[in-house]
C-alpha cells in the first residue's frame, strides 16, 4: 500500500493573483501571442504554492505545461480537500492538450517543504517525480531544460505555460538566457510564469526586473502586486486550515502579532496545535485558558494576556536584531502600558523628544509599534506583553512607581497614575490605594470596566468595615452596572453591605451615609435588571438614613421608578410634588420627576404635554453630569417614534450615545439599540429593526438590559409578524410572557396587548382579536392607551370589530382615538389616526382618502390606501379602487410586509386582477435552498402545527394550493410526511 496523498490546503488571499493569471491565460489562447507574468513576494510568503494553482489552472484548461515546478510545491493541508481552480479558458484548437502534449499531473507544484535542489536560479524535478513536469539533466539549468522542451513540441502545442521560481538566485548569463527563449520571434504561444524575491540575500540593484524590462516593448508583460502578508479573512482561514477550525478573536490576535506570510502562520499555528496550546470549542479554535498565576500583581488590570512560550520565543528572536536603544525604549514603554504618551517615555528615558527619533522610527519600521494622531501603542498585545515579560518584576515594580510619579501632578495624570500602582500597592499604602481609588471614580463615565477592574482590586488591599472599603464598593458597583455587568454588581453590594454591617456593629452609624450610597447603587442596578420590586426596598432603605441626613438622590429617582413600574399610583403624585418645590431638590432629582410626570400625562392621552415635559427633562439634564436609571432621553425617543416625529427621534438617540462612550460591551453600546430599533420598524426597516433587536436583548455576547428588554423583543415579534413568521411571532410572545411579565402600569402594556391582539387575528379570526380588544375596553383608558401604540392601530381595531360583527367595538375605538383628538389638536399623528378610524366606521370615502395624507407613518399610509380601497368598491368604483389597492400592495411589499402584500394580492384576484410577485432565480434541484419563497413559507407554518386550511388563511390563498406547495416540498426535501418535515424543521 503506498503512501497516503494529502490534499492541498485552499489557497488563501491570493484570489486576485490567481485570477489576474487566469485573464493572461485568456489572452494568450485568444491572440496566440507569448505572455510574462512576474510574480515576487517575501520569502514564505507564497510565491511557490501560487504558480503551482496556476499550473494545476492551466492544465485544467488544455494547456500543456512545458516546463514547471516539481510535484507537491506548496504546503499539505492538514486534513481537508483543496477546491478545484476555475475552468473556461480555452485554447485556440480542441478543449484538451494537443496531441503529443505533455499534461502535468493532478497535483502539479506543491510543497515548497523539501524543495528541490537549485541549478541556475529555478527548480528542478527531483528524482523519481513523474515525467508531466520538467527535469533538468545534471549538469543543464532548468532554463536550458525548456528550451529543449519547448523546440520539441514546436509542431504540435497549440499553447504552453511554463513556470521558473526563484529567479533571483539565478546568475546574468541564465537570465540573458532566458530573455532570448522568451523573445524568440518563431516560437509557439507561452505563458510564462517567473517567481523571484528581492528579500533576504539578494543583491540589489537586482538584476530579474532590468532583464525582464527589455521584454515589455515587444512581448506583453503583467506584473502582478506583490504577495504581501495576509490579514482579514484570509488570514483567519488559514488560521482555521490549521487549527481545524475558525479562530476566535484571541487566537486571530495571537497569530497577527508575528509577520502574517503564509508560512509563518503556518508556522506558528501548527507549533500551537501540536504544544497543545489551542483547542476546538463550540465550534471556535481557541488557547487553552492562561495560567492564573500569570495575572500578575494587580489582578491583570490594564495588562495583556500571558503569551504562549513558542510566540514569545519568535518575538524574542526578532526583538533581538533590536538596536540597544531601542529595545531599552520599548521595555520601558511596556511598564507605561498600550498605548502612551512619547512625552511620558522621553521623561522616563531623561532624554529630550528628539533623542526618541531614531528608537521610534526603528521600532514603527520593523512593525512593532504604531503611531496614533498624540500617541503610540504596540501593534499587537503579544507584543507587548513579551515586552513587558522581559523586564525583572522587582525593577518593574520600581519603574512603575516612578511613572506614578510622574503622572500624578498632571491634571489627567490620576488615572494614569492608578494604572501604574494597582500593580505595586500593598495594603497600608494610604497615599497609593487613594490614588487607586480616585483614578476608578475617574475612569467611571469613560472606561467602566477598567474603572470596576481598579475599584475593586482597591477593595482587597483595604480592610472591609472601612469608609474607604465602601466607597471603592460603590465605585464599582456603578462601574459594573455601566458595563452592563448587572448581576455582578448587586451581588458584590450586597455582599459589602452584608460585611460592613457585621464589622461595623459596635457604631453603625459612622458608615450610615456611605451604606445608604452604595444600596442607591445596587437598587439602580435591579432596577435596570428588571427586578422593580427589589429595587424598590433598595432604595427605600438606602432613604431611611439618620435623621438630618439629606436623602441620597439616585435612591429618590430609583424608588420613583419602581413605584411606577410595581404599579403604585403613588407615583405620579410624588413626581408633582418634587416639581412643586424644585429648589428643594438637586437636578437629577427633577429631571427623575419629570420624566415620570410625562408618563402620567401619556397615559391621560395628553401625548402633546407629555413630549413637552420630556423635552424639559432633557434640556434640564446635562449630559454627561451623572448616569441615570431613567434617562429621560430613553422616554422621548420612544414618545417621538409613537408620533412620527422620525428626524427628532433619530437625534434624540445620537444624543444618548453620545452622552456616555459606548464602549463594546456595555450599557452605553447597548441601550441605543434598543433605542433604534421601534424607531426602524416604524420606518419600515425590518432588517435594520431586527438588528438592532437583537442587540439590544443580548445578542453578539453583549449586555441586556432587562428594563427595557421588552420593547426590543416587542419590536422582534411585530417584525416577524409583519414578515408573515407566525410561529417566530409566537416565540417572541411566550419569552415576553415568561421573562417580562407586563403590569398594566408598565410603559409597554399597551404594546403588548396590540401585539396579542394582532397575534390573534393572523392566526384565527377578526373575532379572535376582537375579544382581546373587548377585554381591553372594560379597563378605563386602556383602549385609549392601545390606540396610542402605533399611528394604525386604531383603524385596524375598528376593521377587526366590524369584521366581527361588533360595531359598538368600533365605536368605542372611535370615541378613544376621538377624544385622543381632543386632547392633542397639534399632533398630527393623533389628527390622522382619529380621521382614519371614524372615516373607517362611517364608510366615508373621501375622509378617508385625506386621512391617508395626513399619515407620516408608512405602514399606516398602506393600510389607509387599502381601507379607501374597501370604500370605493363598496360605492362601485373598481377602477379607482385597483389603483388604490395596487399603491398599498406595492408599499407594503416596500416595507417587508409579506403578509400585508399577500392580503391586498388576495383582493385583487378577488376582482380578476393578478400581480406576478415572484422573480426567478438559480436554484439547487433539492434540499432547503432548492424551495420557493412561497413554499418555504408554507414549510415553516405547516412544521409550526398550522392545519392546511389556516395555512391557507395566513398565506391569502387556497387550501388545493397549499396542498400543492407540500407536494412540491415533499419531492424536493425527499420525505413523505408532515412529521417528517418538522424533524427535517428541527
Amino acid at each position: 500500500m503506498g503512501p497516503q496523498v494529502r490534499a492541498l490546503a485552499p489557497l488563501r488571499g491570493r484570489e486576485q493573483h490567481l485570477a489576474q493569471i487566469g485573464a493572461n491565460l485568456r489572452r494568450v489562447a485568444d491572440s496566440l501571442r507569448s505572455r510574462v507574468v512576474v510574480v515576487e513576494g517575501p520569502p514564505g510568503a507564497g510565491r511557490t504554492r501560487l504558480l503551482a494553482e496556476a499550473l494545476e489552472l492551466a492544465t485544467r484548461n488544455g494547456f500543456a505545461v512545458a516546463g514547471g515546478l516539481p510535484p507537491g510545491a506548496g504546503a499539505p493541508h492538514p486534513g481537508g480537500r483543496a477546491p478545484r481552480p476555475p475552468a473556461g479558458i480555452s485554447p485556440p484548437g480542441a478543449g484538451g492538450p494537443a496531441p503529443g502534449a505533455a499534461a502535468a499531473p493532478p497535483g502539479a507544484g506543491s510543497p515548497a517543504r523539501g524543495a528541490p535542489p537549485i541549478r541556475g536560479g529555478v527548480r528542478a524535478r527531483p528524482p523519481g517525480a513523474p515525467g508531466g513536469t520538467l527535469l533538468a539533466p545534471p549538469g543543464q539549468s532548468a532554463v536550458e531544460a525548456v528550451a529543449i522542451r519547448l523546440r520539441e513540441r514546436a509542431g504540435t502545442a497549440p499553447a504552453q505555460v511554463v513556470a521558473l521560481d526563484d529567479l533571483h538566485l539565478a546568475d546574468h548569463a541564465t537570465l540573458t538566457t532566458l530573455c532570448e527563449l522568451i523573445a524568440d520571434p518563431g516560437a509557439r504561444p507561452v505563458l510564462w510564469l517567473l517567481s523571484f524575491t528581492t528579500v533576504g540575500d539578494a543583491v540589489a540593484p537586482h538584476p530579474v526586473p532590468a532583464c525582464l524590462g527589455r521584454l515589455r516593448r515587444g512581448l506583453g508583460a503583467d506584473r502582478l502586486p506583490e504577495l504581501g502578508p495576509l490579514s482579514g479573512d484570509p488570514l483567519a482561514q488559514l488560521v482555521a486550515d490549521w487549527a481545524g477550525a475558525p479562530p476566535d478573536a484571541a487566537l486571530l490576535a495571537l497569530v497577527e502579532s508575528v509577520e502574517a506570510t503564509p508560512r509563518a502562520v503556518i508556522d506558528l499555528v501548527r507549533g500551537l496545535v501540536e504544544d497543545g496550546e489551542v483547542c476546538v470549542l463550540d465550534g471556535a479554535a481557541r488557547l487553552g485558558p492562561p495560567d492564573q498565576g500569570a495575572r500578575g500583581p494587580g489582578g491583570g488590570v490594564h495588562l495583556p494576556a500571558p503569551v504562549p512560550r513558542r510566540l514569545s520565543a519568535l518575538v524574542q528572536r526578532e526583538l533581538r536584531s533590536l538596536s540597544e536603544p531601542t529595545m531599552k525604549a520599548l521595555r520601558l514603554a511596556a511598564v507605561l502600558g498600550s498605548p502612551f504618551a512619547p512625552e511620558d517615555l522621553s521623561a522616563m528615558l531623561g532624554e529630550a523628544p528628539v533623542g526618541l527619533l531614531a528608537a521610534v522610527d526603528e521600532a514603527v519600521g520593523r512593525g512593532l509599534l504604531v503611531c496614533g494622531e498624540h500617541d503610540l501603542a504596540f501593534r499587537t498585545e503579544p507584543i507587548w506583553r513579551v515586552l513587558l515579560d522581559s523586564v525583572p518584576p522587582p525593577v518593574c515594580a520600581l519603574l512603575r512607581r516612578q511613572a506614578a510619579e510622574l503622572l500624578l501632578p498632571r491634571p489627567d495624570g490620576v488615572e494614569r497614575a492608578a494604572l501604574q500602582l494597582v500593580h505595586v500597592a500593598q495594603p497600608g499604602s494610604t497615599q497609593e490605594l487613594r490614588a487607586i481609588a480616585e483614578g476608578s471614580r475617574r475612569l467611571l463615565a469613560s472606561d467602566p470596566s477598567t474603572a470596576a477592574a481598579l475599584a475593586t482590586h482597591c477593595m482587597e488591599l483595604l480592610p472591609p468595615g472601612r469608609a474607604e472599603h465602601l466607597r471603592c464598593a460603590r465605585t464599582a458597583v456603578e462601574a459594573l452596572t455601566r458595563a452592563g455587568d448587572l448581576d455582578r454588581a448587586i451581588a458584590l453590594a450586597q455582599e459589602t453591605i452584608d460585611e460592613a454591617v457585621r464589622f461595623a456593629a459596635p457604631s453603625p452609624h459612622a458608615l450610615a451615609g456611605d451604606l445608604a450610597a452604595l444600596r442607591a447603587s445596587m437598587s439602580t442596578a435591579l432596577l435596570l435588571l428588571g427586578n422593580a420590586q427589589s429595587a424598590r426596598r433598595a432604595a427605600g432603605d438606602a432613604l431611611a438614613v439618620p435623621e438630618g441626613g439629606p436623602p441620597h438622590r439616585e435612591a429618590v429617582v430609583t424608588h420613583l421608578a419602581a413605584s411606577y413600574l410595581t404599579g403604585d399610583d403613588s407615583a405620579v403624585e410624588q413626581a408633582r410634588r418634587i416639581l412643586s418645590a424644585p429648589d428643594d431638590h438637586p437636578r437629577a432629582v427633577r429631571v427623575g420627576a419629570m420624566a415620570f410626570q410625562a408618563f402620567g400625562q401619556w397615559q391621560d392621552g395628553r401625548v402633546g404635554d407629555a413630549v413637552g415635559t420630556l423635552r424639559r427633562a432633557v434640556a434640564l439634564d446635562r449630559a454627561g453630569e451623572e448616569a441615570h436609571a431613567v434617562d429621560p432621553r430613553w422616554f422621548l425617543a420612544f414618545a417621538l417614534t409613537r408620533i412620527d416625529e422620525y428626524e427628532e427621534a433619530a437625534a434624540v438617540v445620537r444624543s444618548a450615545a453620545r452622552s456616555a462612550p459606548a464602549e463594546a460591551g456595555t450599557l452605553a453600546a447597548t441601550v441605543p439599540a434598543v433605542l433604534r430599533a421601534p424607531l426602524h420598524l416604524a420606518q419600515g426597516h425590518l432588517d435594520e429593526a431586527e438588528e438592532a433587536a437583537r442587540a439590544g436583548v443580548g445578542g453578539a455576547a453583549g449586555p441586556c438590559v432587562p428594563m427595557l428588554a421588552p420593547q426590543a423583543w416587542l419590536v422582534l415579534a411585530f417584525a416577524a409578524l409583519r414578515r408573515g413568521a407566525l410561529a417566530q411571532a409566537e416565540e417572541h410572545v411566550r419569552t415576553l410572557e415568561k421573562d417580562f411579565p407586563q403590569h398594566t402600569s408598565s410603559p409597554w402594556w399597551a404594546a403588548r396587548v396590540l401585539l396579542s391582539a394582532q397575534l390573534a387575528e393572523a392566526q384565527a379570526e377578526p373575532a379572535a382579536a376582537a375579544e382581546v380588544l373587548a377585554e381591553v375596553a372594560c379597563r378605563e383608558g386602556a383602549l385609549r392607551e392601545l390606540v396610542l401604540e402605533d399611528p394604525a392601530a386604531a383603524a385596524w381595531s375598528v376593521r377587526c370589530a366590524l369584521a366581527a360583527g361588533r360595531p359598538e367595538l368600533a365605536r368605542q375605538v372611535v370615541d378613544a382615538a376621538e377624544l385622543l383628538r381632543a386632547r392633542n389638536p397639534q399632533v398630527r399623528s393623533v389628527l390622522a389616526a382619529a380621521l382614519h378610524a371614524r372615516a373607517l366606521a362611517a364608510g366615508d370615502a373621501r375622509c378617508l382618502a385625506r386621512a391617508g395624507g395626513l399619515h407620516r407613518n408608512p405602514w399606516a399610509r398602506a393600510a389607509a390606501a387599502e381601507d379607501h380601497a374597501g370604500l370605493l368598491l363598496e360605492s362601485g368604483e373598481e377602477e379607482h379602487a385597483i389603483g388604490e389597492l395596487d399603491r398599498a400592495m406595492e408599499a407594503f411589499g416596500a416595507l417587508g410586509g409579506d403578509r400585508d402584500a399577500a392580503r391586498v394580492r388576495a383582493r385583487l384576484r378577488e376582482l380578476g386582477v393578478r400581480r406576478r410577485h415572484w422573480t426567478h432565480a438559480k436554484r439547487p434541484v433539492s434540499g432547503w435552498e432548492s424551495l420557493t419563497k412561497t413554499e418555504r413559507k408554507v414549510a415553516e407554518l405547516v412544521a409550526g402545527g398550522l392545519t392546511n386550511r389556516q395555512t391557507a388563511r395566513h398565506l391569502f390563498i387556497s387550501p388545493h394550493t397549499v396542498g400543492f406547495h407540500l407536494r412540491q416540498i415533499y419531492r424536493k426535501l425527499g420525505i413523505r410526511s408532515r412529521t417528517a418535515l418538522v424533524r427535517f424543521r428541527t
